[in-house]
């Protein structure tokens, strides 16, 4: 009995480390192949840490990030294909809005910061208008680069 037990264990910890990697994979490459290209890195340095995490159809996520007075910006947030078009706002923390992506429609934003400030980014995913089909849940990133 104590067998199975730990076998099972075993199982269901190799099962979710297989499902992480599988994720954080697709992730990494959807920084790689859509993020660095919206982002331009001939031009902006992409800083060394970025935001990618899996998401579904509905959720949202605030990430929460330093921005130094006199360099300029460029704000990329992509998704997985499967994905619904995001939505993002960049706000301060009194959540007066800088900028808001469904009225652009832009997945991107370049800004001077003109302060050392403190930001948070939101991103949206939208639910799709078909509600008997399962919601799509697939990697959103967000890359941030800076030229100095």
């Amino acid at each position: 009995m104590m067998n199975k037990t730990i076998f099972k264990i075993i199982a269901i910890s190799l099962f979710s480390l297989f499902v992480y990697s599988k994720s954080n994979a697709q992730c990494i490459d959807l920084v790689k192949d859509k993020g660095f290209t919206y982002l331009d890195t001939s031009k902006y340095v992409p800083e060394a840490r970025f935001n990618a995490l899996p998401l579904r159809e509905g959720d949202d996520v605030d990430i929460y990030k330093s921005f130094f007075k006199g360099r300029k910006y460029r704000i990329v947030v992509v998704a997985a294909e499967n994905m619904p078009k995001l939505n993002f706002k960049v706000t301060n923390f009194q959540r007066q809005v800088l900028y808001d992506s469904s009225i652009t429609k832009m997945e991107s934003w370049d800004f001077t910061s003109e302060m050392n400030q403190n930001l948070i980014i939101s991103v949206f995913v939208p639910k799709q208008s078909d509600k008997k089909k399962k919601p799509e849940s697939g990697c959103v990133a967000v890359v941030i680069g800076s030229i100095y």
